[in-house]
């Protein structure tokens, strides 16, 4: 057979055989004729946007349940709220909330199903008496239907072929006594004078009272809580301000004797009344040592809004009506005053949700 071939073409062929240009462009055309490339690109075009759409409803569901908390907390439970968001977070406008549930010691939400245990679903529900909102999401198309269409798959596949996926997602919201804030006031208030001022448990919010800072001998059914030399403030980290953590159990914060405030700490106070803001304010049950070693063992922070105060030396007396002087009149065993009421308020930062008395100050965190 080799001699057949005549001597001329033998180098012609031995180049053909060492040149694969064009073999990509002939292996592209195949893969293309048999739909493989294709295929390829639907199928990475189409799962992308399942991904996207994912993240969407995740973000609405994560979005809508602290907000529904957050109306737990403040007022009462909205679950109609949870939709705006789910909205606000879909690249189209559109997303559909198909379930708002959960405990609310208010009885403002609805129980929930139990868990199916997938991805896109919540957890099973908390311990019993935990408060919680799980905000259910999925896709929503132009003309209600919950599919998300392939674009690219049903092109290829025809109307008899692939229709669509439903995609899902949940986000659970849970709220509790606030355990930690770096924004406390630096002053501390005595369970006796919570008590005495919220009617106990349940607490009343939102009636101006009178408070002690110290407990005074004549202060009623609060006397002898208060330690030689100390005046209720706490050591001082900035801005009349003081840190406080409770996560650990049996937290015990320092003393600052001086009853003169400085003039930060004055600027804070005018300001907390300008504003009316809500301040946080730890609560102690027990203290020991005396003046600068004396501690408080906190149980709590509540939430306060400040509307005036007498006795602050060296801040000049701002009295609300219907209060005077007399509420708190000046002398050696007389502490300074407060006056305000207590409120429900979030604390602003990420901290601990947890449990026992609830003063006020709440905490919201994602938690599935």
């Amino acid at each position: 057979m080799r001699d057949l071939v005549p001597p001329f073409v033998r180098p012609m062929m031995r180049l053909l055989g060492r040149d694969d240009r064009g073999a990509f462009g002939v292996l592209i055309g195949m893969l293309l004729g048999s739909g493989v490339l294709l295929g390829m690109a639907a199928l990475t075009i189409d799962v992308g946007t399942l991904y996207q759409e994912r993240a969407e409803l995740q973000n609405g569901a994560d979005s809508g349940s602290i907000a529904v908390a957050k109306s737990c907390v403040i007022t009462s439970c909205t679950p109609g709220t949870a939709a705006t968001y789910a909205n606000l977070n879909a690249k189209d406008g559109v997303s559909a909330v198909t379930l708002v549930c959960g405990h609310d010691l208010k009885g403002g939400l609805p129980g929930c199903p139990g868990s199916s245990g997938a991805i896109y679903d919540c957890p099973s529900a908390p311990a019993s008496g935990t408060n919680y909102v799980d905000v259910h999401t999925a896709t929503l198309t132009t003309g209600g239907s919950s599919l998300l269409p392939p674009v690219f798959a049903r092109a290829l596949a025809g109307n008899a072929g692939y229709a669509g996926s439903t995609v899902l997602a949940c986000a659970r919201a849970m709220w509790g006594p606030a355990l930690q804030t770096s924004n406390s006031l630096a002053m501390t208030l005595s369970l006796c004078a919570w008590t005495q001022a919220t009617g106990g448990t349940p607490p009343t919010f939102g009636t101006d009272v009178r408070i002690f800072v110290r407990d005074a001998p004549n202060a009623p059914t609060c006397a002898g809580l208060s330690r030689p030399g100390e005046f209720g403030w706490l050591s001082d980290v900035g801005g009349c301000t003081a840190q406080v953590d409770l996560t650990n159990s049996g937290y015990i914060t320092g003393s600052d004797p001086g009853k003169n405030i400085s003039a930060e700490c004055q600027a804070a106070l005018t300001s907390y009344v300008a504003n009316q803001t809500p301040i946080f304010i730890p609560i102690f049950d027990t203290t020991t040592g005396s003046g600068s070693g004396a501690s408080y063992h906190l149980v709590g922070l509540a939430a306060f809004i400040l509307t005036g105060y007498v006795n602050m030396n060296p801040l000049k007396d701002e009295i609300p009506a219907p209060f005077t002087k007399a509420d708190c009149p000046n002398g050696k065993t007389t502490p300074s005053c407060i006056f305000g009421h207590f409120t429900q308020a979030l604390v602003p930062m990420t901290t601990t949700v947890g449990g026992g008395t609830y003063f006020g100050a709440t905490a919201i965190k994602l938690a599935g």
